[in-house]
């Protein structure tokens, strides 16, 4: 019995967009990892970040070795490729899991609590001072709770960051200037909401893709076993 050669170029075409998006995903990834700031990602979705590497990694790999096995139609290539998968299909359930969690009212309430806990923001150190103002500057908001009132009682230790840009937010006049009077939690929060349904979006997506390519590679590996039983 022949391989089926359109099965043949399905799983080939399939491993190769494995192989793609693994690099796009690790790529992408990896920068958000070491770029919190930019990407805003806080302390309950860095986990889910970081398992999103480790897929992206994989995927690049277990693309690669489904493309060879495909090509060599190789028994043990191809089932490295669907165990592969398998693990990384896990992995993306955890991932969603993860994003799932964020979404909770008790992460949300881990998110305040750590706010809580810098106090004044004048008196936090400067690198957590100059991540803020970036926040506040995406955000046009500023300090967490209270607004200004956040960074300090004196006006003179409010940054530039507060600074109203656009008139027609909330704003409010501080010693000859006016200044975004909406605090950041919200918008930090909702920012919080749309990336974990965003990673959530990409792992069940990216997972119903791994099933039908382990359902692609069980089916070679099965044409590729009967053929070899016909030949001997």
């Amino acid at each position: 019995m022949a391989v089926n050669k359109m099965l043949k170029c399905l799983l080939f075409t399939l491993n190769f967009l494995f192989f793609i998006c693994g690099a796009v995903v690790l790529g992408v990834s990896a920068h958000a990892s070491s770029n919190r700031t930019e990407y805003q990602i806080t302390d309950e979705l860095l986990p889910a970040v970081h398992l999103m590497v480790w897929v992206g990694a994989i995927t690049l790999v277990v693309g690669f070795l489904g493309c060879c096995g495909a090509a060599a139609e190789s028994r043990c290539l191809l089932a490295l490729f669907f165990l592969g998968l398998l693990a990384m299909l896990l992995m993306l359930l955890a991932v969603g899991v993860l994003g799932a969690m964020a979404r909770t009212d008790t992460a949300q309430d881990l998110v305040r609590a750590q706010f809580e806990k810098l106090g004044p923001l004048a008196e936090a150190p400067k690198e957590v001072q100059e991540s803020f103002q970036s926040v506040e500057r995406a955000g046009k908001c500023c300090g967490f709770f209270k607004g200004q009132e956040d960074w300090s009682n004196s006006s003179l230790e409010v940054p530039d960051s507060c600074n109203c840009t656009d008139t027609s937010r909330n704003c409010t006049a501080l010693d000859g200037r006016d200044v975004f009077a909406t605090p950041c939690l919200p918008y930090l929060l909702t920012w919080l909401d749309r990336v974990s349904g965003a990673l959530m979006g990409v792992a069940f997506a990216l997972a119903a893709v791994m099933v039908i390519g382990m359902a692609f590679s069980l089916a070679l590996m099965c044409q590729v076993s009967v053929g070899n039983k016909s030949i001997i």
